[in-house]
């Protein structure tokens, strides 16, 4: 009973083995944690850098397109109140937030003198045909018509 009783009190002194493995996995953890949310908002200043940089350099007769795809030019810049004017049309003008006008429209014409190069207009016009295009007559709005047999 006495080597009972001494095997007991030596493995009582002895030190206790702790889960030392698994040590490294905390700092790993929020070193993870730490760069899921700063790489994401790093990006998203980017972003917002550029779009600022935009917003700062147009002025009246930018071409430019909302974030919701609306095209037209700036008339007028009210940075005070964040209010852009658009003509999206000749005559017809629409008031947005500044913040909607993300994109400036570039030209994308190919230059003439390249071999091939055809030259695209950014805007069709309504009264031109088109390659390819027939006329449609317009609808008569007045004309009765027979609705036919209903199944209700």
């Amino acid at each position: 009973m006495s080597s009972l009783l001494s095997a007991q009190s030596l493995a009582a002194q002895a030190p206790a083995t702790t889960g030392g493995g698994t040590a490294w996995l905390l700092p790993l953890m929020l070193v993870a944690m730490v760069l899921l949310l700063w790489l994401p908002m790093r990006r998203q200043k980017k972003a917002m850098a550029q779009v600022k940089e935009k917003q700062a350099a147009m002025g009246p007769g930018t071409e430019v397109m909302t974030n919701y795809g609306l095209y037209g030019t700036v008339r007028s810049i009210d940075r005070d109140t964040n209010k852009v004017v658009l003509e999206i049309a000749p005559g017809t003008a629409v008031t947005v937030h500044l913040q909607t006008v993300t994109t400036v429209v570039e030209d994308e014409t190919v230059p003439a003198d390249e071999p091939g190069a055809e030259t695209h207009p950014s805007v069709i016009e309504p009264d031109a045909p088109t390659a390819g295009s027939t006329p449609v007559e317009p609808l008569d709005d007045d004309a009765r018509r027979d609705p036919g047999q209903r199944n209700d």
